[in-house]
C-alpha cells in the first residue's frame, strides 16, 4: 500500500478519511469540495488523507459516487 497523501487545513478536499498527524484523531468526510479545518482536538493543520476508493471501475470522481453511471 502506498503512503497516504498529506494535506493541509484550508485545502478543499473530497470524500475520505483524514488523520491528524499530531494527535491521530480521525475525521470522515463524505462530501466533495469541503474545506479541511484545523484539528479541533489539538489545532494541528496537517492530515494524512486516505481517499475513499470504489470497487466499480466506472466510478472515477466524487460526482460519479454521488450519482453512479447506469450499468449497461
Amino acid at each position: 500500500m502506498s503512503e497516504p497523501k498529506r494535506v493541509k487545513a484550508g485545502e478543499k478536499v473530497g470524500p475520505g478519511k483524514y488523520v491528524c498527524v499530531d494527535c491521530g484523531k480521525t475525521y470522515e468526510m463524505t462530501d466533495a469540495e469541503q474545506d479541511l479545518r484545523h484539528c479541533p482536538a489539538c489545532a494541528c493543520e496537517m492530515y494524512d488523507c486516505f481517499p475513499i476508493t470504489h470497487i466499480r471501475d466506472d466510478v472515477k470522481t466524487p460526482e460519479d459516487a454521488t450519482h453512479p453511471p447506469k450499468r449497461s
